[in-house]
């Protein structure tokens, strides 16, 4: 191979505390000596970063620099021509140890990261940093992770792409979308960026992105993870959450930002509901129902129990569809009121002025249900492990599909409702012969690191 110029990689030595051999002999950093023209300008620039770090006391020489560099050489690479990029943070600070210590982390442009803006996928937001850090990103960075670059996302997380910002493209086929609103993350951890990035889920934000990118999204129990320094959608609907590698990852990263939690109790084997009605919605397409049956058929072979379960709430997609886009509106219209809301997309900007004429009685209503839905998807869950369904009807498609009452897309028809109930829920990928497809699993309310547990085991079935 061609050697990079022995100054550079003098530089990549002294940062890592390694020897220059080591350097140039770990296939790892091959990327790193490969890079040139604007990559290998931005790798220089990142390297003297990491380097006055070190002099300033703040980060020690170690091998995982060269590891943070990796990752943003990829990001570079790989991230920004998705349009999955919204800023990258040099040096960041974090503990010199913890269970996250020296991994990449992702994190949405909606959720406040001290020293970058907060755009929120928006041009009417302001370039100036972040004072401070959202309370999950203080978290992440005293288990020692890197919080080193902010992920792009569709607008507010409000469903639209502001067309001055653009969305994020699939890294699976870039002919079609990363989904919405953590399309960005979602798209940084499918591209091989990193393994671990966080998303925020309000109707579906994280799980859908999870199906279309093939990766692990998990939306937790509803208030388990803070969400202090996030920018609002709909308060009483928010999630922050995870989106990953594997479903280990994701348990990791979970216990990073939601603080101690209680280990799943040791079980036998998984007993899951299948939401037949789901499977059976107009909204699936033959692919998609083709490989979640198929992988439903490869767990019963390996000896999980399936059971067949017909609640009237799964029957009925379109009530908890309305409630859910009422609840939203009328929470979004008060988190922006005030705002110019002159620069942004026409969807948002109509989806506020919806939520604006939402009476009391119809919030009202919508809250009624949120409640009907929450005690009856508990009710289902007696007897089971989790409820499995699809995470989204089809495949990614060229487009986000818009978001509001009256859009009969069907895109967030079966993981709105958990964002209602606030149990917790993940998508995984299954196999499937084209674009990915997510098989959706559902839990009891605090079982997360449970239903993850079950979400692992069923990833290692289906990839053997």
């Amino acid at each position: 191979m061609t050697y990079p110029p022995s100054a550079q990689v003098a530089a990549l030595a002294a940062v890592s505390g390694l020897a220059i051999h080591e350097v140039l002999d770990d296939p790892a950093y091959r990327p790193l000596l490969a890079v040139d023209g604007p990559l290998r300008e931005a790798l220089l620039r990142r390297t003297a970063e990491l380097s006055a770090a070190i002099e300033a006391g703040t980060r020690d020489r170690r091998r995982e620099n060269l590891d943070l560099l990796a990752a943003y050489e990829r990001l570079d690479r790989l991230g920004r021509p998705l349009n999955a990029v919204a800023a990258a943070a040099g040096a960041p600070r974090r503990s010199p140890a913890g269970p996250l210590s020296g991994r990449p982390v992702a994190v949405k442009d909606i959720i406040a990261v001290a020293g970058l803006p907060t755009r929120c996928g928006s041009p009417s937001t302001s370039d100036a940093p972040a004072a401070a850090d959202a309370a999950l990103v203080g978290r992440l960075r005293a288990a020692g992770a890197e919080v080193f670059a902010t992920a792009q996302c569709l607008e507010f997380a409000a469903g639209f792409a502001n067309p001055r910002v653009g969305d994020t493209r699939n890294p699976r086929d870039p002919a079609t979308t990363s989904g919405g609103s953590s399309g960005g993350s979602a798209a940084l951890v499918a591209a091989g960026v990193c393994d671990l990035a966080i998303g925020t889920d309000t109707g579906g934000s994280i799980r859908i992105p999870a199906a279309y990118c093939g990766v692990v999204g998990l939306k937790p129990t509803y208030g388990l993870v803070p969400v202090d320094g996030v920018f609002p959608l709909s308060p009483s609907l928010d999630h922050a959450g995870t989106l990953t590698a594997t479903a280990e990852d994701g348990i990791a990263l979970l216990q990073a930002i939601a603080g101690p939690l209680p280990a799943p109790l040791t079980a036998g084997v998984p007993v899951l509901g299948v939401l037949s009605a789901q499977l059976a919605d107009p909204s699936v397409t033959p692919e998609v129902g083709a490989a979640l049956r198929a992988a439903l058929d490869r767990l019963a072979a390996a000896g999980w129990q399936l059971r067949e379960v017909k609640p009237p709430w799964a029957a009925d997609p379109r009530r908890w569809e309305d409630a859910l886009t009422v609840i939203v509106a009328r929470e979004a219209a008060a988190a922006h009121a005030g705002r110019d809301t002159s620069a942004d997309a026409e969807g948002t900007r109509a989806l506020l002025a919806y939520g604006a004429t939402v009476t009391p009685g119809q919030y009202a209503r919508a809250r009624a249900d949120q409640a009907e839905l929450t005690a009856a998807v508990e009710a289902t869950l007696a007897g089971v492990d989790a409820l499995a369904g699809p995470t989204v009807g089809f495949c990614a498609p060229e487009q986000d599909p818009p978001f509001g009452v009256g859009d009969d897309n069907a895109e967030g028809r079966f993981t709105g409702p958990y964002n209602l109930t606030g149990h917790p829920a993940v998508s995984v990928p299954v196999p499937a012969p084209g674009l990915p497809v997510g098989l959706q699993l559902a839990g009891r309310r605090d079982a997360d690191l449970a239903l993850l547990t079950v979400a692992a085991a069923a990833l290692r079935l289906l990839s053997d």
